[in-house]
Protein backbone atom coordinates (compact mmCIF):
# COMPACT_ATOMS: atom_id res chain seq x y z
CA UNK A 1 0.00 0.00 0.00
CA UNK A 2 1.49 3.29 -0.86
CA UNK A 3 1.47 5.90 2.04
CA UNK A 4 1.28 9.43 1.03
CA UNK A 5 4.54 11.71 1.68
CA UNK A 6 4.54 14.26 5.02
CA UNK A 7 4.51 17.75 3.90
CA UNK A 8 7.18 18.09 6.34
CA UNK A 9 10.10 16.49 4.19
CA UNK A 10 9.10 18.94 1.30
CA UNK A 11 11.31 22.19 0.06
CA UNK A 12 9.89 25.22 0.76
CA UNK A 13 8.32 26.04 -2.49
CA UNK A 14 6.34 22.70 -2.34
CA UNK A 15 5.14 23.59 0.99
CA UNK A 16 4.45 27.46 -0.70
CA UNK A 17 1.99 25.62 -3.36
CA UNK A 18 0.50 23.48 -0.36
CA UNK A 19 -0.61 26.67 1.49
CA UNK A 20 -1.61 28.25 -2.08
CA UNK A 21 -3.56 25.73 -2.61
CA UNK A 22 -5.00 25.42 0.98
CA UNK A 23 -5.84 29.45 0.73
CA UNK A 24 -7.93 29.22 -2.40
CA UNK A 25 -10.16 26.46 -0.85
CA UNK A 26 -10.60 27.82 1.94
CA UNK A 27 -11.17 30.90 -0.08
CA UNK A 28 -13.62 29.20 -2.43
CA UNK A 29 -15.72 27.65 0.59
CA UNK A 30 -16.16 30.76 2.20
CA UNK A 31 -14.74 28.54 5.69
CA UNK A 32 -12.77 29.58 8.91
CA UNK A 33 -9.70 27.54 9.53
CA UNK A 34 -7.16 27.29 12.46
CA UNK A 35 -3.24 27.76 12.63
CA UNK A 36 -2.89 24.10 13.32
CA UNK A 37 -4.66 23.09 9.73
CA UNK A 38 -2.24 25.26 7.75
CA UNK A 39 0.55 23.62 9.82
CA UNK A 40 -0.66 19.79 9.03
CA UNK A 41 -1.47 20.80 5.54
CA UNK A 42 1.64 22.63 4.21
CA UNK A 43 4.02 20.62 6.78
CA UNK A 44 5.67 23.84 8.55
CA UNK A 45 5.59 23.96 12.33
CA UNK A 46 3.25 26.56 14.37
CA UNK A 47 5.90 29.05 14.81
CA UNK A 48 6.74 29.33 10.99
CA UNK A 49 2.85 29.65 10.57
CA UNK A 50 2.55 32.46 13.10
CA UNK A 51 5.43 34.07 11.87
CA UNK A 52 4.15 33.81 8.27
CA UNK A 53 0.77 34.88 9.65
CA UNK A 54 1.92 38.42 11.02
CA UNK A 55 3.83 39.08 8.00
CA UNK A 56 3.80 37.40 4.76
CA UNK A 57 0.24 36.69 5.02
CA UNK A 58 -1.06 39.51 6.50
CA UNK A 59 -2.66 41.34 4.11
CA UNK A 60 -5.18 38.67 2.95
CA UNK A 61 -5.51 36.64 6.20
CA UNK A 62 -8.05 37.74 8.70
CA UNK A 63 -8.42 36.51 12.49
CA UNK A 64 -11.70 37.07 13.55
CA UNK A 65 -12.60 35.78 17.22
CA UNK A 66 -9.48 32.87 16.84
CA UNK A 67 -10.48 31.51 13.61
CA UNK A 68 -9.18 32.49 10.53
CA UNK A 69 -10.52 33.36 6.94
CA UNK A 70 -9.11 34.08 3.24
CA UNK A 71 -10.14 37.42 2.62
CA UNK A 72 -10.76 38.73 -1.21
CA UNK A 73 -7.10 40.23 -1.22
CA UNK A 74 -5.91 36.84 -1.97
CA UNK A 75 -7.75 36.95 -5.82
CA UNK A 76 -4.92 39.22 -6.87
CA UNK A 77 -2.32 35.86 -6.60
CA UNK A 78 -1.88 33.20 -9.00
CA UNK A 79 0.61 29.87 -7.78
CA UNK A 80 3.76 32.18 -9.19
CA UNK A 81 3.18 35.61 -7.96
CA UNK A 82 2.31 33.81 -4.61
CA UNK A 83 5.65 31.82 -4.94
CA UNK A 84 7.59 35.56 -5.74
CA UNK A 85 5.41 37.16 -2.90
CA UNK A 86 7.12 34.30 -0.62
CA UNK A 87 10.99 35.16 -1.93
CA UNK A 88 10.54 38.84 -1.47
CA UNK A 89 12.03 40.09 2.10
CA UNK A 90 10.04 42.06 4.57
CA UNK A 91 10.89 45.17 3.00
CA UNK A 92 9.14 44.85 -0.25
CA UNK A 93 7.31 47.94 -2.01
CA UNK A 94 3.63 47.72 -2.21
CA UNK A 95 1.56 45.86 -4.98
CA UNK A 96 1.11 48.55 -7.79
CA UNK A 97 -2.85 47.98 -7.18
CA UNK A 98 -2.34 48.77 -3.69
CA UNK A 99 -0.65 51.91 -4.15
CA UNK A 100 -3.61 52.61 -6.47
CA UNK A 101 -6.11 52.06 -3.85
CA UNK A 102 -4.41 53.90 -1.21
CA UNK A 103 -4.65 56.80 -3.54
CA UNK A 104 -8.15 56.26 -4.29
CA UNK A 105 -8.71 56.67 -0.52
CA UNK A 106 -6.73 59.64 -0.33
CA UNK A 107 -8.89 61.16 -2.52
CA UNK A 108 -12.59 60.00 -1.44
CA UNK A 109 -10.93 61.44 2.35
CA UNK A 110 -10.34 64.70 0.60
CA UNK A 111 -13.52 64.90 -1.04
CA UNK A 112 -15.03 64.68 2.33
CA UNK A 113 -12.83 67.26 3.58
CA UNK A 114 -13.94 70.00 1.09
CA UNK A 115 -17.68 68.99 1.38
CA UNK A 116 -17.67 69.66 4.80
CA UNK A 117 -15.53 72.91 5.26
CA UNK A 118 -18.30 75.23 7.07
CA UNK A 119 -17.53 77.74 3.97
CA UNK A 120 -16.89 76.76 0.67
CA UNK A 121 -18.57 78.29 -2.50
CA UNK A 122 -18.19 75.02 -4.77
CA UNK A 123 -18.60 72.77 -2.64
CA UNK A 124 -20.53 69.50 -4.59
CA UNK A 125 -18.62 70.69 -8.00
CA UNK A 126 -15.67 69.87 -5.88
CA UNK A 127 -16.63 66.99 -3.78
CA UNK A 128 -18.05 65.51 -7.15
CA UNK A 129 -14.47 66.15 -8.79
CA UNK A 130 -12.50 64.19 -6.19
CA UNK A 131 -15.38 61.53 -5.77
CA UNK A 132 -15.17 60.16 -9.13
CA UNK A 133 -11.34 60.17 -9.21
CA UNK A 134 -11.62 58.37 -6.15
CA UNK A 135 -14.05 55.71 -8.04
CA UNK A 136 -11.82 55.35 -10.86
CA UNK A 137 -8.85 54.86 -9.06
CA UNK A 138 -11.02 52.09 -7.06
CA UNK A 139 -12.30 50.88 -9.63
CA UNK A 140 -8.77 50.25 -11.57
CA UNK A 141 -7.27 48.33 -8.41
CA UNK A 142 -9.73 46.07 -8.73
CA UNK A 143 -9.26 45.38 -12.22
CA UNK A 144 -5.35 45.34 -11.64
CA UNK A 145 -6.11 42.68 -8.45
CA UNK A 146 -8.15 40.50 -10.94
CA UNK A 147 -5.46 40.15 -13.48
CA UNK A 148 -2.33 39.51 -11.11
CA UNK A 149 -1.65 43.45 -11.07
CA UNK A 150 -0.80 43.62 -14.60
CA UNK A 151 -0.98 47.13 -15.85
CA UNK A 152 -1.55 46.36 -18.99
CA UNK A 153 -5.06 45.32 -17.63
CA UNK A 154 -6.20 48.95 -17.18
CA UNK A 155 -4.10 50.23 -20.45
CA UNK A 156 -5.46 52.08 -23.42
CA UNK A 157 -6.04 49.06 -26.44
CA UNK A 158 -6.08 50.06 -30.12
CA UNK A 159 -6.21 47.25 -32.30
CA UNK A 160 -3.87 45.39 -29.56
CA UNK A 161 -1.44 48.08 -29.42
CA UNK A 162 -1.49 50.22 -26.54
CA UNK A 163 -2.05 53.90 -26.87
CA UNK A 164 0.04 56.47 -25.57
CA UNK A 165 -0.31 59.72 -24.74
CA UNK A 166 2.18 62.79 -26.32
CA UNK A 167 4.42 62.69 -23.13
CA UNK A 168 4.77 58.82 -24.18
CA UNK A 169 2.89 57.61 -21.68
CA UNK A 170 0.99 54.61 -22.01
CA UNK A 171 -3.36 55.87 -21.74
CA UNK A 172 -5.27 54.07 -19.28
CA UNK A 173 -8.82 53.01 -19.46
CA UNK A 174 -11.43 56.04 -18.86
CA UNK A 175 -14.23 55.32 -15.86
CA UNK A 176 -16.70 54.27 -17.62
CA UNK A 177 -14.62 51.48 -19.25
CA UNK A 178 -13.65 50.11 -15.66
CA UNK A 179 -17.22 50.16 -14.63
CA UNK A 180 -18.31 48.19 -17.50
CA UNK A 181 -15.60 45.79 -17.00
CA UNK A 182 -16.48 44.90 -13.80
CA UNK A 183 -20.27 44.76 -14.36
CA UNK A 184 -19.66 42.19 -17.33
CA UNK A 185 -17.29 40.23 -15.31
CA UNK A 186 -20.29 40.49 -12.32
CA UNK A 187 -18.07 42.36 -9.94
CA UNK A 188 -20.15 45.61 -9.75
CA UNK A 189 -24.05 46.08 -9.05
CA UNK A 190 -26.42 47.98 -11.57
CA UNK A 191 -27.34 50.12 -8.76
CA UNK A 192 -23.77 51.03 -8.02
CA UNK A 193 -23.33 51.30 -11.65
CA UNK A 194 -25.85 54.21 -12.25
CA UNK A 195 -24.94 55.70 -8.60
CA UNK A 196 -21.53 56.35 -10.27
CA UNK A 197 -22.49 57.60 -13.36
CA UNK A 198 -25.31 59.95 -11.67
CA UNK A 199 -21.90 61.10 -9.62
CA UNK A 200 -20.55 61.93 -13.68
CA UNK A 201 -23.51 63.82 -14.48
CA UNK A 202 -23.15 66.05 -11.27
CA UNK A 203 -19.13 66.63 -12.28
CA UNK A 204 -19.95 67.27 -15.80
CA UNK A 205 -22.71 70.07 -15.21
CA UNK A 206 -20.50 71.69 -12.25
CA UNK A 207 -18.82 73.51 -15.62
CA UNK A 208 -22.03 75.99 -15.59
CA UNK A 209 -22.64 79.00 -13.49
CA UNK A 210 -25.23 77.69 -11.24
CA UNK A 211 -28.46 78.47 -9.25
CA UNK A 212 -30.10 79.58 -6.15
CA UNK A 213 -32.07 76.15 -5.90
CA UNK A 214 -31.29 74.28 -2.80
CA UNK A 215 -33.13 71.86 -3.39
CA UNK A 216 -30.74 70.63 -5.67
CA UNK A 217 -27.92 70.67 -3.30
CA UNK A 218 -30.06 68.58 -0.86
CA UNK A 219 -30.37 66.36 -3.85
CA UNK A 220 -26.73 65.68 -4.28
CA UNK A 221 -25.50 65.06 -0.83
CA UNK A 222 -28.39 61.91 -1.14
CA UNK A 223 -26.31 60.86 -4.11
CA UNK A 224 -22.90 61.64 -2.60
CA UNK A 225 -23.92 60.44 0.84
CA UNK A 226 -24.88 56.59 -1.40
CA UNK A 227 -22.19 56.61 -3.22
CA UNK A 228 -19.96 57.43 -0.40
CA UNK A 229 -21.62 54.36 1.34
CA UNK A 230 -21.01 52.16 -1.38
CA UNK A 231 -17.80 52.83 -1.84
CA UNK A 232 -16.77 52.09 1.74
CA UNK A 233 -18.90 48.69 1.43
CA UNK A 234 -16.93 48.00 -1.90
CA UNK A 235 -13.25 48.82 -0.41
CA UNK A 236 -13.77 46.44 2.40
CA UNK A 237 -15.51 43.73 0.37
CA UNK A 238 -13.07 43.86 -2.64
CA UNK A 239 -9.71 44.63 -0.24
CA UNK A 240 -10.84 44.56 3.14
CA UNK A 241 -9.42 47.99 3.80
CA UNK A 242 -9.73 49.30 7.24
CA UNK A 243 -11.21 52.58 7.48
CA UNK A 244 -11.00 52.70 11.49
CA UNK A 245 -7.34 54.64 10.56
CA UNK A 246 -9.61 57.40 9.92
CA UNK A 247 -12.37 59.02 11.40
CA UNK A 248 -14.46 58.32 7.84
CA UNK A 249 -17.88 59.76 8.06
CA UNK A 250 -20.40 59.79 5.44
CA UNK A 251 -21.00 63.58 4.80
CA UNK A 252 -22.03 64.44 8.13
CA UNK A 253 -23.41 67.92 6.94
CA UNK A 254 -26.85 67.38 7.08
CA UNK A 255 -27.55 71.00 8.00
CA UNK A 256 -27.88 73.73 5.67
CA UNK A 257 -27.30 77.24 6.03
CA UNK A 258 -27.66 80.41 4.14
CA UNK A 259 -23.86 80.24 3.12
CA UNK A 260 -24.85 76.76 1.15
CA UNK A 261 -27.29 78.58 -1.18
CA UNK A 262 -24.74 79.70 -3.95
CA UNK A 263 -22.90 76.55 -3.40
CA UNK A 264 -23.98 74.65 -6.63
CA UNK A 265 -25.72 76.83 -9.00
CA UNK A 266 -26.57 76.76 -12.66
CA UNK A 267 -29.02 78.56 -15.05
CA UNK A 268 -32.63 77.52 -13.86
CA UNK A 269 -33.20 75.25 -16.87
CA UNK A 270 -30.32 73.36 -16.82
CA UNK A 271 -30.69 72.98 -13.20
CA UNK A 272 -34.20 71.89 -13.62
CA UNK A 273 -33.17 69.27 -16.17
CA UNK A 274 -30.16 68.12 -13.85
CA UNK A 275 -33.04 67.51 -10.87
CA UNK A 276 -35.18 65.82 -13.33
CA UNK A 277 -32.75 63.56 -14.46
CA UNK A 278 -31.63 62.49 -10.93
CA UNK A 279 -35.16 61.80 -9.54
CA UNK A 280 -35.65 59.90 -12.66
CA UNK A 281 -32.93 57.83 -11.74
CA UNK A 282 -33.57 57.07 -8.11
CA UNK A 283 -37.10 56.34 -8.70
CA UNK A 284 -35.48 53.25 -11.24
CA UNK A 285 -34.04 51.86 -8.17
CA UNK A 286 -36.98 52.37 -5.53
CA UNK A 287 -37.61 48.66 -5.13
CA UNK A 288 -33.78 47.53 -5.06
CA UNK A 289 -33.35 45.19 -1.95
CA UNK A 290 -30.11 45.08 -1.06
CA UNK A 291 -29.28 46.75 2.07
CA UNK A 292 -25.70 47.22 1.21
CA UNK A 293 -25.88 49.58 -1.90
CA UNK A 294 -28.38 52.57 -2.46
CA UNK A 295 -28.35 54.91 -5.42
CA UNK A 296 -29.19 57.69 -2.72
CA UNK A 297 -29.36 58.03 0.81
CA UNK A 298 -31.10 60.94 2.70
CA UNK A 299 -29.06 62.23 5.80
CA UNK A 300 -31.00 62.60 8.98
CA UNK A 301 -29.88 63.75 12.53
CA UNK A 302 -30.46 61.98 15.80
CA UNK A 303 -29.58 61.08 19.07
CA UNK A 304 -28.52 57.93 20.48
CA UNK A 305 -27.63 56.25 24.02
CA UNK A 306 -24.23 55.31 23.49
CA UNK A 307 -20.88 54.73 25.71
CA UNK A 308 -18.80 55.59 23.53
CA UNK A 309 -15.67 57.73 24.32
CA UNK A 310 -16.72 60.20 21.15
CA UNK A 311 -20.28 60.71 22.35
CA UNK A 312 -21.32 64.45 22.32
CA UNK A 313 -22.90 64.82 26.10
CA UNK A 314 -26.53 66.20 26.65
CA UNK A 315 -28.55 66.30 29.75
CA UNK A 316 -31.82 66.66 31.08
CA UNK A 317 -33.52 69.80 32.25
CA UNK A 318 -37.20 71.48 33.97
CA UNK A 319 -35.52 74.25 31.35
CA UNK A 320 -38.82 74.65 29.30
CA UNK A 321 -36.95 76.38 26.67
CA UNK A 322 -34.31 73.79 25.76
CA UNK A 323 -35.22 71.74 23.07
CA UNK A 324 -37.08 68.54 23.93
CA UNK A 325 -35.64 65.02 22.61
CA UNK A 326 -37.98 62.17 22.39
CA UNK A 327 -36.84 57.98 22.37
CA UNK A 328 -39.52 55.77 20.80
CA UNK A 329 -39.81 52.07 20.79
CA UNK A 330 -40.38 52.64 17.11
CA UNK A 331 -36.95 53.92 16.66
CA UNK A 332 -35.18 51.20 18.30
CA UNK A 333 -37.42 48.64 16.24
CA UNK A 334 -36.00 50.66 12.86
CA UNK A 335 -32.65 49.76 14.11
CA UNK A 336 -33.09 46.22 14.80
CA UNK A 337 -36.48 45.22 12.48
CA UNK A 338 -35.80 41.44 12.15
CA UNK A 339 -37.64 38.93 14.51
CA UNK A 340 -35.10 35.60 14.36
CA UNK A 341 -37.70 34.00 11.79
CA UNK A 342 -37.90 36.80 9.99
CA UNK A 343 -34.03 36.77 9.34
CA UNK A 344 -34.19 32.80 9.01
CA UNK A 345 -36.21 33.60 6.10
CA UNK A 346 -34.14 36.51 4.90
CA UNK A 347 -30.85 34.00 5.02
CA UNK A 348 -32.67 31.34 3.35
CA UNK A 349 -33.26 33.23 0.02
CA UNK A 350 -30.13 35.30 -0.05
CA UNK A 351 -28.09 32.47 0.56
CA UNK A 352 -28.01 29.23 -2.00
CA UNK A 353 -26.18 27.21 0.92
CA UNK A 354 -28.24 28.07 3.75
CA UNK A 355 -29.55 25.56 6.54
CA UNK A 356 -30.42 26.26 10.70
CA UNK A 357 -27.19 23.32 10.84
CA UNK A 358 -24.66 23.29 13.32
CA UNK A 359 -22.45 26.08 11.20
CA UNK A 360 -25.66 28.71 11.78
CA UNK A 361 -25.95 28.22 15.23
CA UNK A 362 -22.24 28.71 16.07
CA UNK A 363 -22.82 31.76 13.48
CA UNK A 364 -25.64 32.92 15.66
CA UNK A 365 -23.76 32.66 19.26
CA UNK A 366 -21.19 35.06 17.85
CA UNK A 367 -23.94 37.84 16.73
CA UNK A 368 -25.50 37.56 19.60
CA UNK A 369 -22.35 37.87 21.56
CA UNK A 370 -21.11 41.05 19.69
CA UNK A 371 -23.27 43.43 22.02
CA UNK A 372 -25.41 45.66 20.17
CA UNK A 373 -23.80 45.44 16.84
CA UNK A 374 -25.68 43.39 15.08
CA UNK A 375 -28.94 42.29 17.56
CA UNK A 376 -30.82 43.72 20.70
CA UNK A 377 -32.93 41.96 23.49
CA UNK A 378 -35.95 43.46 24.57
CA UNK A 379 -39.20 43.28 25.90
CA UNK A 380 -41.98 41.64 23.23
CA UNK A 381 -44.17 44.23 24.86
CA UNK A 382 -42.40 46.97 26.24
CA UNK A 383 -45.28 48.27 27.98
CA UNK A 384 -45.65 45.02 29.83
CA UNK A 385 -43.16 44.06 32.62
CA UNK A 386 -44.22 40.72 32.84
CA UNK A 387 -43.30 39.91 28.92
CA UNK A 388 -40.58 37.70 27.90
CA UNK A 389 -37.42 38.92 26.29
CA UNK A 390 -36.55 38.88 22.49
CA UNK A 391 -33.77 39.29 20.59
CA UNK A 392 -33.93 41.66 17.43
CA UNK A 393 -31.64 42.05 14.74
CA UNK A 394 -30.43 44.64 12.26
CA UNK A 395 -30.12 44.35 8.58
CA UNK A 396 -26.41 44.52 8.89
CA UNK A 397 -26.69 40.91 10.04
CA UNK A 398 -26.48 39.94 6.47
CA UNK A 399 -23.38 41.80 6.13
CA UNK A 400 -21.48 39.34 8.61
CA UNK A 401 -23.61 36.51 6.82
CA UNK A 402 -22.27 37.31 3.86
CA UNK A 403 -18.67 35.97 4.34
CA UNK A 404 -19.95 32.51 5.56
CA UNK A 405 -22.52 31.61 2.77
CA UNK A 406 -23.20 32.00 -1.22
CA UNK A 407 -25.12 34.63 -2.20
CA UNK A 408 -28.08 32.98 -4.82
Amino acid sequence: METKPNPSSFNKNQKIELAFNFFSEKKRSKQYFTVDEIANKTGWGQSTVKTYLSKKWSTFIIKENNELFVSPKFDSFNLSSFIKHHSQNENTPKTFYESILEKSISACITAIEVYNKPDFKFREESFSILMINAWELLLKAKILSLNGDDKTSIYLKSKGAIEVSESGSPKTISISKAINVLSANGCLKKIVEDNIKLLIEIRDHSVHFIHEDMSLSTKIQCIGTASLKNYMTLSIDWFDYDFRKYNFFLMPVSLYHLSDIESFSVLNHSADNLKSYLEKMEESHKDDADPNFSISLRLSTKLIKTSSDEAIEFMMTNDSKATQITFTEEDMLKRYPLTYDALTQKLSSRYSDFLRNAKFHELHRQIKNSGEKYCRERRLEPSNPNSIFKFFYSESVLNFMDAHYTRK
